[in-house]
């Protein structure tokens, strides 16, 4: 039982290298056809399928249905929950519980306080001061802190402001009892990156993080 769960592991930690990887994360983001993969991956289709297939097998994407095309429909492909959980995430059950006994106890200012002093200790432990005199530079630094610990990440430029995005949440459990924690972690990511932050994450079944940071 053990030697089979070992070839498992095994197989779902192969798939994040090279092809597979890219595809993996181009699909956390949204449901493609094999034909949208291979213009965003530069890649030709037969090696998309080919790589599809490898990745069905080892039950890291399913499909999940299909649309309209001229001759036939093309099928889309999702990450299968299995998959979603490679990606980085929290302890979340044991989080939910602790979030929700702080909440039940505390005063609401008092609550909040101590969230946000929990928050800014979490960010302190693992991303540090990141250095840079702009939040442009300090947003670099801290990707490059995270190194494989990005992975899902984005950071791209969006109507002049830089936006920040996450293809699946951490702490998704916990946003889906408690949505205001996401303006929490604007401001504490407000506050390391000495800029205003605006949160505008989707907080439905497939939680993404998303932030606005303003220059």
């Amino acid at each position: 039982m053990r030697e089979g769960h070992g070839r498992k592991d095994r197989a779902v930690q192969s798939a994040w290298a090279a092809t597979k990887g890219k595809i993996l994360v181009t699909l956390c983001w949204k449901r493609q056809t094999v034909s949208e993969l291979a213009r965003d991956l530069e890649l030709t289709e037969n090696a998309v399928r080919a790589q599809l297939e490898r990745l069905e097998r080892d039950g890291l994407v399913a499909k999940a249905g299909s649309r309209p095309g001229v001759r036939r429909p093309h099928a889309e492909y999702e990450l299968t929950p299995a998959s979603l959980k490679q990606f980085p995430r929290a302890y979340e059950p044991v989080l939910v519980q602790v979030v929700n006994a702080i909440t039940a106890r505390l005063r609401t200012d008092a609550s909040r306080d101590l969230l946000i002093e929990a928050g800014r200790r979490l960010l302190r432990e693992h991303l540090g001061q990141p250095r840079g005199r702009t939040p442009r530079q300090r947003v670099a630094a801290m990707m490059k802190k995270l190194n494989g610990a990005s992975l899902g990440i984005d950071v791209s430029e969006r109507q002049g402001r830089m936006v920040i995005r996450s293809c699946s949440c951490p702490i998704a459990s916990v946003i889906a009892v408690r949505p205001q924690v996401c303006g929490l972690f604007a401001n504490l990511l407000g506050e390391l990156l000495g800029a205003d932050v605006s949160e505008s994450c989707e907080k439905g079944q497939s939680a993404r993080c998303r932030f606005e940071v303003m220059d």
